[in-house]
């Protein structure tokens, strides 16, 4: 049986499928959050979190006319979002659980009588005690956020569910509980091909990466915390529709491009990307979701929607071989967490 680098199906599959158990904890607070009255949503995060959020904001509108927000931890706290107050459900999450923006914004909710339900992926730190309905989920993968998308998917459903807005919930929650299985299948799957392209990659100075939909957090979420923060490699991070208005001026015969396609609706405004780039670049590589995890029995109707995560069973593959091919750890930072700011 192949090896991979930091990744073991069996004890991923046991991992993940442990998040599913915290279904009953999130359709309580639900229950609890909806007696109180419940004028709209906000996605609340900063840096790696808000992109994450991102992908959720997509879901939601598809399904709901209550108003759905995603804002910035950090100006949260400001006061200048008039929409959000004690009719709000703000939506928090942190990895190590005291990401200081975001246990900001979690604080200044409480003195405000805005409830907040969220994440903490460690468990006693200080977000899970701030948080009106905590959420304490360990379970990871070291090289990506499928595992916070599983988390938000279940959160931002059972609110649908609980507003009315999602008569298939039941439906959507049996085949969340079958995208552990897609990612490891997209992780395995992906390996080899990942391999090669860090390969191929490692000495580039500067990529574009373009995505669009629910996959374009990702997207944006690979250039910033992995290239830029992590590998201190220059990106560009564009939104599909706009790589036509001003980024495709910089486009020349060898600029890296990295174009990331999900199935939602969006799916045309990445082709046309795709279709424009080799007209000028001989280096673009299409990551696009439909490629993979195709064997884990998940419904049509629900591939688009678990784009986000598929795609980062890839990105997280091609995260672990980069680290490899260039030799520069992800833990080594110049700033982050080394100097006071």
């Amino acid at each position: 049986m192949k090896e991979f680098k930091h990744y073991n199906r069996e004890k991923y599959l046991a991992d993940f499928a442990r998040i599913m158990e915290k279904r009953p904890l999130v359709e309580k607070y639900m229950d609890e959050i909806f007696e109180k009255g419940v004028e709209n949503l906000v996605l609340a995060g900063v840096g790696g979190t808000i992109s994450i959020m991102m992908p959720l904001e997509y879901f939601a509108k598809k399904r709901t006319a209550m108003p759905v927000y995603v804002e910035s931890a950090a100006e949260l706290v400001f006061g200048t979002r008039k929409t959000v107050g004690p009719k709000s459900l703000v939506v928090l999450y942190s990895d190590s659980g005291t990401t200081q923006e975001t246990v900001a914004a979690a604080k200044y909710c409480r003195e405000k009588g805005i409830p907040t339900i969220g994440v903490s992926c460690t468990e006693g730190k200080e977000l899970q005690e701030v948080l009106a309905y905590p959420v304490v989920s360990t379970e990871a993968d070291y090289y990506s956020c499928d595992g916070d998308y599983m988390r938000l998917f279940m959160i931002v459903a059972a609110f649908l569910h609980k507003n009315g807005d999602f008569p298939d919930y039941e439906e959507f929650m049996e085949n969340l509980a079958k995208l552990p299985v897609a990612m490891a299948d997209t992780k395995e799957q992906a390996d080899e091909e990942t391999k090669e392209y860090a390969e191929q990659i490692k000495d580039e100075k500067y990529h574009m990466l373009i995505g669009a939909g629910n996959v374009w957090g990702p997207t944006y979420c690979f250039a910033m915390c992995i290239l830029e923060e992590m590998q201190w490699i220059h990106t560009k991070s564009i939104q599909s529709p706009e790589f036509f208005h001003g980024t495709l001026e910089l486009l020349e015969e060898d600029t890296s491009v990295m174009v990331f396609k999900g199935e939602d609706e969006t799916r045309a405004l990445t082709e046309r990307v795709e279709k424009f780039v080799p007209r000028i670049s001989k280096k673009m590589k299409v990551f696009d979701t439909k490629d993979y995890g195709q064997n884990a029995g998940i419904a049509e109707k629900y591939r688009a929607d678990f784009s986000p995560a598929i795609i980062e069973g890839v990105i997280g593959r091609l995260t672990a071989h980069l680290e490899d091919a260039t030799g520069h750890d992800l833990n080594i930072r110049r700033y982050y967490k080394v100097m006071d700011y």
